[in-house]
């Protein structure tokens, strides 16, 4: 029989045979790719799935980068207007901004979804609300100095874990011994279940470098690298006071070296070597308290550049979806998309002597997945290779990992972009999102605008950028004086821009530090002016 005679499918023989109520069900067991496929070949499930607002939800839900919140009480309707307003928020360029006024001579952090606000006597927790999501507004405030022994304790950085009551506070000087604070937000002071909640570091830092440091809570650890002319990296089980994991590069001759460790899971952590990227799995009942950050479970390499190019200006963030116990949302950013954000700019004199040679701006963005994947993979070949080689060398010294190949990994998912290098940027990650501030060098900040990028697999275009924009799309960069291949992106992005006003009226308020990723927004601060002296 020809194949072009065969007889049609009777439709009670297939899907569309089914009671709609069948159909739906089928169709909330299918992901949303095999929804959006579904749509695209059969008018007749693309009306079920239109006329179904739990299919239409979990079809929006995906094109958000969102997951189902555990908000209790509010229909599915009522959930599916609030993330289609988000969605719309960013193909209309209108993404929220809460901006927050503080007192004068207040300092503010923006960590984990929450502004940190210290002052003399007490820090607070200010939560904003959502625009979307059902996030309400709340604020908390903790006494914690009279329980250290230094009252002048200077928080220079945080990091804020809401479902284990717990708020990190570190001191970092120039000079100075490193001091960390492990406290209860509820209760006030140290954290009851910390073993040792005020840690200190082994020695003074540098009087030469300022210093700089990265901090992140993942369940029973903290991570937290300090940069001057060195980097130190500890990863600290802070209810046992166990260094879990550590790691040091001396860099006092090259000033543009960048170190930075950050959690992907609660056994697996990424240092960012400048443009490497190390992967290692951890085991806090096995700490190396020496390790090697070189010597990882895998490497993987952002595209290599050409014969004579170095970096500079690096900067690198990651940031998973924070959660708030007390105040279920809607919907949340789906955590299985979380990245981190790699920038740097490349020339052939990264230290800056010659300032007329050709310079460009890059940012790399890497799935944790991605990373994730890689290393389960590398764990596999090596369980493989120890069974074939017998019983490891107990003693053998740690080799450096060879690095994988851009082109070889990212297929799995990476995108890379250009930048502007007429701008500096200040790098924010939060989940799928990033964020770029651009400023200008040498100029006072005044309207910026911000660019909100959301990077992962069904993330759909929501803004054309201008040919002058100082953030570029394009899918494949070919550029043989800066790389030695073409650059692909594989992982679809889409961007929002939105204002910044970073010099409000005269005699009101100014804006302080650099805005920051919200659960579904833009979060900002300003600080109100000196008032005027009588």
């Amino acid at each position: 029989m020809s194949r072009h005679s065969a007889s049609p499918i009777p439709t009670d023989r297939c899907l569309l045979g089914l009671p709609e109520e069948l159909q739906v069900f089928i169709l909330l067991e299918l992901n949303p790719a095999d929804i959006l496929a579904c749509k695209r070949v059969c008018h007749a499930l693309t009306d079920v799935t239109e006329r179904t607002t739990a299919v239409q939800y979990k079809l929006e839900l995906a094109l958000a980068g969102m997951v189902d919140g555990p908000a209790r009480g509010i229909p599915v309707g009522r959930r599916l207007e609030k993330l289609r307003a988000y969605q719309a928020s960013w193909r209309q360029n209108d993404i929220p901004l809460d901006i927050i006024t503080l007192p004068y001579g207040c300092r503010c952090h923006l960590t984990d979804g929450v502004y940190v606000q210290d002052t003399i006597e007490e820090v607070t927790l200010i939560r904003p609300a959502s625009a979307f999501s059902g996030i309400t507004a709340d604020s908390t405030h903790v006494s914690f100095r009279q329980h250290l022994p230094d009252p002048d304790f200077e928080v220079t950085g945080c990091a804020v874990d809401h479902t284990q009551d717990l708020l990190v506070l570190t001191q970092v000087l120039l000079g100075e011994i490193p001091q960390m604070c492990i406290l209860s937000i509820s209760q006030g002071g140290f954290h009851p279940m910390a073993a040792m909640p005020h840690y200190e570091g082994d020695s003074d830092l540098s009087i030469d470098v300022e210093p700089e440091e990265a901090l992140q809570i993942c369940g029973d650890l903290i991570v937290w690298s300090i940069a001057t002319d060195t980097t130190e990296i500890t990863v600290l089980n802070w209810k046992t006071d166990q260094v879990v994991w550590a790691s040091g590069q001396w860099h006092g001759e090259n000033p543009q070296y960048h170190l930075r460790c950050y959690f992907l899971d609660p056994t697996h952590l990424v240092v960012v070597e400048n443009t490497i990227l190390h992967v290692h799995e951890i085991d806090p009942n096995t700490p190396t308290p020496s390790a090697w950050h070189r010597a990882s479970l895998c490497t993987l390499a952002l595209p290599e550049l050409a014969a004579g190019k170095g970096t500079h200006a690096l900067d690198s963030a990651i940031g998973h979806p924070p959660i708030f116990p007390e105040c279920p949302p809607l919907f949340a950013p789906d955590p299985g998309h979380t990245l981190l954000a790699v920038a740097f700019k490349t020339c052939a004199d990264p230290l800056g002597y010659n300032t007329g040679i050709p310079c460009k701006h890059f940012l790399a963005l890497v799935p944790v997945r991605v990373m994730l994947a890689h290393a389960a993979r590398a764990l596999q070949q090596k369980a493989s290779a120890a069974k074939s080689e017998g019983e490891p060398d107990l003693y053998a010294r740690p080799t450096a990992t060879a690095p994988v190949p851009w082109e070889e990994w990212s297929a799995d998912g990476a995108r890379f972009l250009q930048l502007d290098n007429k701008h500096g940027f200040d790098v924010d990650a939060v989940g799928a999102r990033g964020m770029l501030m651009p400023h200008k060098k040498g100029q006072p900040r005044t309207n910026e605008d911000i660019y909100l990028l959301d990077a992962r697999p069904l993330a759909q275009p929501a803004l054309a950028l201008a040919p002058d924009a100082p953030v570029r799309l394009a899918r494949c960069i070919e550029d043989p004086g800066f790389f030695v291949r073409p650059v692909r992106s594989t992982l679809p992005c889409r961007v929002a821009r939105k204002e910044y006003v970073s010099r409000p009226p005269p005699d009101t308020l100014y804006m302080t530090g650099s805005p920051g990723i919200g659960q579904d927004g833009l979060l900002g601060m300003c600080l109100k002016l000196h008032p005027p002296q009588s």
